[in-house]
């Protein structure tokens, strides 16, 4: 059997990954936070609302090997995103859904903490 994380999400990872800091909040709040990386995508989505109207929002998104994680991804961990590079900082995120792609990865949909939380 081919080991799909260790021989592409690995390396793609290491290549094109932006360090994170991950606090446990949801699932192991006395821990330490813990550092990781993952591949950092943000889209516009049109969402229609009715006939000739939309709302445009944005989605933000982390790609990870679950691997590299000391502890399984779930809802409600706090992401911290430093500057990185030419990416600018984009502060505490936490975790709205996570979606394992079966192969040994998983996709993160993050959002953005209220100022001052």
């Amino acid at each position: 059997m081919i080991d799909f994380a260790a021989l592409a999400l690995g390396p793609g990872i290491a290549t094109f990954g932006r360090p994170v800091t991950v606090t446990p909040l949801a699932s192991r709040p006395a821990k330490p936070p813990f550092a990781a990386s993952g591949v950092w995508s943000v889209r516009n989505v049109d969402v229609p609302l009715g006939p000739n109207e939309s709302l445009n929002t944005t989605t933000i998104t982390l790609g990870i090997r679950l691997a590299d994680w000391p502890v399984r991804p779930v809802q409600g961990m706090e992401i911290l995103v430093p500057a990185a590079g030419s990416y600018p900082d984009e502060g505490k995120l936490w975790i709205d859904d996570v979606d394992p792609d079966g192969q040994g990865g998983a996709t993160l949909t993050l959002k953005k903490k209220p100022k001052g939380a």
